[in-house]
């Protein structure tokens, strides 16, 4: 069993790397939108998925770019720290 500040030391660096993720992320999304001519990677695999295999992202294909645009930095934030205080 971790003692206290081991889980703490646990937590922070996965709050970090959900918010360094959070970051590259962002900034990898920006600099795609400015090099808007480009065929994404993402638009290239959306755009055949099959609706048998993966009915789920198929139904949201179309709608991708703005559900991934919606800020959800701050409740997957909360989520992180709910789960990890629960763990104790």
């Amino acid at each position: 069993m971790r003692t206290v500040p081991e889980r703490a030391v646990h937590g922070y660096r996965a709050v970090w790397y959900y918010t360094a993720g959070e970051i590259v992320v962002r900034a990898t999304a920006a600099r795609r939108r400015a090099d808007g001519d480009r065929v994404t990677y993402r638009e290239q695999v959306f755009g055949a998925l099959d609706p048998d295999e993966l009915p789920r992202l198929a139904q949201v294909a179309d709608r991708w770019a703005p559900l991934t645009g919606e800020e959800t930095y701050l409740d997957g934030l909360r989520a992180l720290v709910a789960g990890l205080v629960a763990a104790g």
